[in-house]
Formats: C-alpha cells, structure tokens, sequence
C-alpha cells in the first residue's frame, strides 16, 4: 500500500519533524492535537478544538504562531455581544468624512496568518457572513473592494458544538476537529511538576510563508491510490448507515489534507496510512469519533485492487460449477453410438423398453390369480398352485457414466481457477510486506499516531490469515478441475497454438 519513494526533500521533512517536537515542548498529552493543527496549516485547513477551559487550547495556537517566520498573530474571545470592530478592526474616521465605509484592519483578523477564536460559535450575524468568507475563500470585504488575506490558519475553540442552522456553515469550514480532554490521572503528578517550557524553534527550523504555497502546489502531484479510494468507500458506508452527513466540499477537502500529509512524510502516494486524519475530519459529534477510529482499523487492509467479498463469491460460484462437472452424468454408448441400458435381467442391451413384472403402489410385485383372473401379490394360488406373474412393457433404465472432458475444456478451467489463486496470492504477499515494513513506516511517517499500530498490525494480521483461508480453497479449486476425467484418446496437452487458441475459453 505504500511508495516509499521519496517525494518531499529530507531537510523539509526533518524540519517539520523537529517543529512537532518543538510544539510539544512542555505539554503532556497534546501530541495528537499538535499535530492536527500543524498539518492543518500545512494544508491551508482550519482546526476546532472542544473541550473545558483550562486545557491549552489558546497556548496550542500561539505555538502554531511561532512555527513560521514573521507570522502574524491575532485572538479573540468571542460573545453574544462581540461586534465585528472587535474582529475585523474599527471604521475608519477619515473615511467616513469621505463617505467611504472602511476598516482599519491592521492588528486584527484580517492581516493575521494565524489566529486563535474561542467560543467561535458565539459569533452573531453580524460577524458571521465576514467570517465564512475570510475562513473559505481567504479574502475580506472592506468597503466596496474585496481584499486577499494571509490567513495560514485559524485554531477555533469552544466549550459546546453549534446550535441552529445558521452556524452549520461555519461548523463546516474546520475540517479538522478534535476534543481536548484534561490530562488524564497518569499525568496528573507530571502536571504538577512542569515546567514552564516554550515553543521557540531556531529562525532556520521555522517555515517561511511562501513554503506553504510550495508545499500544498507539489502534494497536489501525490497519487491517489485505489486502495484510499476503497477505504473512502468503506468511511462513506458507515457515514451513511449511522445518518452522519458530510457534505461533497469536506470530501475534496480531505484528499487535500492526505495529500499533504503523504508529500510531507516523504511518499509520492497517498496510502491507507495517510487516510488516519478522517476519523478526525468526519464526526459531528464527539461520542462518534470512537465508531470511525474503529472503522479506520478495520479497513486499513483493504485494497482497491483485491476484494474479499467478490473473491468469496467467485470462489464459491466456481466451487458450485466444479461440483456440477464432477457430478455430471450421460448415458453410455456403445461402440456404434447406440445409447444402453440395463435390461431386465440386469444385462446391457440397446433396447430401450423391456418386459418387467407388474408391481403395485407399495412395490411388491403383482400376479394373475390362476382362478379368479383378479391381481393378487400372492405367488400361490389357494390350491397351491403357481399364479402368472403379470409383466408390462416399460422403459429400461439408461446405464449412466461419468462425463469425460476435453483438454482444452479443462484447461479453460484451470487457467480460470489458478487466475483465482494467482490474485489471492498476490495480496498475500502485499499484506505480508506491509508487515514487514509495519515498523520502517511508522518511524518514516511523520503524522499518524503510533498508539494505532498495534490495532493496525492485528487487522493486518487478520486480513492475511482470513486471505489465506480463501488460498487453500482456490488451490483445492485448480486440483479439482485437474483431476476431471479426460475424454478417452484425447491427447494429454496441447500444442501451442491450440493452447493459445483456448486462452481465456470458458463453456457454459
């Protein structure tokens, strides 16, 4: 599943490595939402963190800031009762003298590269439709022009999720999402004891602005392989089934963000690895974050190459029809084509019909009573006398013998059911080198979160014995059809050319 070709330069990948760890400096427990916001601003995505005060939801977007050179930064807290000078700077007095309606932007939302809004689902109407805009299409309305921004990215926060319809919108803009619980009573102790470290990588190590451009241009080239494709497929299915809407933008959406996190990792492929940030992009609601991480488990083997599903069935379709060939009967012919049977008295012969004893309804054979002419299953008269047995004509039963099969029908059958075994084959040996390259991948990846490889390596695991199940039957499938009786005379094999000719012949 993965190319493990280089596709991003070693020194870019060392610095964003180092840039995780510079912030993740001083924190317990924050690792994964570091690095959701990083690779959200990589991609040029927005970040929503839910959770209690008091868990350094603000401090984690102030490190976002000190990862880029000369970012500029902004936060806000956001009421009922914010207005959008809070948010997007105070009017210009100078221009309204001039009968011009104009912000003074500088220091606020709309000159930052990076920001940090908490209760953002407090905003009202007035600071809403400014918003969506800024957050989607990177640009603000400021008079009767409309102005680019350079936002990177904004880390929102809040204590609740949306309510009413109006916000669905702006709840939609942060494709990255994620709940920041209190440090656990592991680290509790370690809490107490922290110190006061700080995010403040060398000016070298941080990334410049004109980076992120480079960046997001090149993993657009990153190719979306089948196998992503298919576990999308497989996301989609559980969306539908547990009634979680996500809306066809979030979708391109994502491919965007395992692109990047494929190039800056170091792949020119997007790999089922890579697909780890959609349980963090497709839940609604917190309590549905566990339901897709499992989803992601269960389905990191999947290829868009092999399906177990199809191959089961096609198995068992050709298990049906080997069965059938096996089984299957005709009538034998004597030497001038003439069909036989078993006479009555239990010899061959070519006649069709016989003279056979009358029996009755229970089987027991009928007789003419030597007096009264009536039937009777009695053999002896009452004098002791021998009745006629009563005989009837009636069709003799066909002598029947197993089909014997052309060569060329069984090797038909044969390249049929070793294609079979071939495929179940090959995505063994894939599922074996992801195995085998199960710890190289996770020392090379910068994003995906190590707790997950050993629930990764048991679904793999599993795929690959459940893969081999299906082998044993394909390879009992190929000796089956082999060992189908062969027309009397024929040849063994066949020459080249009618082995060519019979490529890909199957009889109905």
């Amino acid at each position: 599943m993965q190319n493990s070709a280089v596709a991003v330069t070693p020194d870019r990948q060392s610095k964003i490595k180092q840039l995780i760890n510079e912030m993740n400096n001083g924190f317990l427990e924050r690792t994964e939402q570091v690095k959701l916001i990083l690779l959200a601003a990589l991609a040029g995505e927005h970040v929503l963190l839910l959770g209690p005060p008091g868990t350094a939801k603000s401090e984690l977007a102030k490190r976002l800031k000190d990862v880029f050179v000369e970012a500029n930064y902004f936060e806000r807290l956001l009421t009922r009762f914010s207005v959008p000078e809070e948010v997007f700077g105070p009017l210009s007095i100078q221009a309204l003298e001039d009968d011009k309606y104009k912000r003074l932007t500088s220091g606020y939302l709309p000159e930052a590269s990076v920001a940090f809004i908490d209760e953002i689902f407090k905003a009202n109407s007035a600071i809403l439709n400014s918003l969506l805009t800024l957050l989607n299409e990177r640009q603000f309305d400021n008079g009767n022009r409309r102005y680019p921004v350079p936002l990177i990215s904004v880390v929102a926060a809040s204590n609740e999720l949306p309510e009413g319809d109006e916000l669905d919108a702006l709840y939609d803009r942060f494709m990255l999402r994620s709940f920041v619980h209190p440090v656990s009573d592991e680290s509790f102790e370690s809490l107490l004891t922290l110190g006061s470290e700080t995010c403040d990588p060398d000016l070298e190590t941080r990334l410049k602005i004109e980076e992120l451009a480079e960046v997001q241009r090149l993993a657009d080239k990153v190719e979306l392989t089948s196998g992503v494709i298919e576990l999308c497929n497989a996301f989609r299915r559980y969306l539908q089934q547990e009634n979680i809407y996500v809306s066809d933008r979030r979708w391109r959406k994502l491919v965007k963000l395992m692109k990047v996190s494929a190039f800056t990792s170091g792949f020119n492929q997007v790999s089922n690895y890579d697909a780890w940030i959609l349980p963090h992009c497709l839940w609604q609601q917190p309590e549905q974050l566990e339901g897709l991480q499992q989803v992601y488990k269960e389905a990191i083997a999947v290829s868009g190459d092999f399906s177990s599903v199809q191959v089961t069935k096609l198995l068992s379709a050709w298990e049906a029809r080997l069965k059938e060939e096996s089984c299957a009967q005709r009538q034998k012919m004597n030497p001038d084509g003439e069909p036989i049977y078993k006479g009555p008295d239990g010899q061959q012969t070519t006649k069709a019909t016989g003279e056979y004893q009358k029996t009755n309804a229970k089987g027991k054979k009928l007789f003419r009573d030597k007096y009264s002419d009536e039937e009777t299953t009695r053999e002896m008269s009452s004098y002791q006398e021998k009745n006629d047995p009563i005989m009837i004509e009636k069709p003799n039963e066909p002598i029947l013998e197993l089909i014997d099969y052309s060569p060329s029908h069984i090797k038909a059958r044969v390249r049929e059911a070793a294609s079979i075994q071939n495929q179940i084959s090959d995505h063994i040996d894939m599922l074996s080198d992801e195995l085998e390259m199960i710890d190289q991948i996770f020392g090379e990846h910068l994003w995906i979160d190590p707790v997950l490889r050993p629930d990764i390596v048991a679904n793999i695991t599993k795929a690959k014995d459940h893969t081999e199940t299906l082998l044993k039957r394909a390879e009992k499938l190929v000796k089956g059809f082999e060992s189908l009786p062969v027309e009397k005379g024929a040849l063994e094999s066949l020459s080249i050319e009618e082995d060519e000719a019979i490529e890909g012949e199957l009889s109905d």
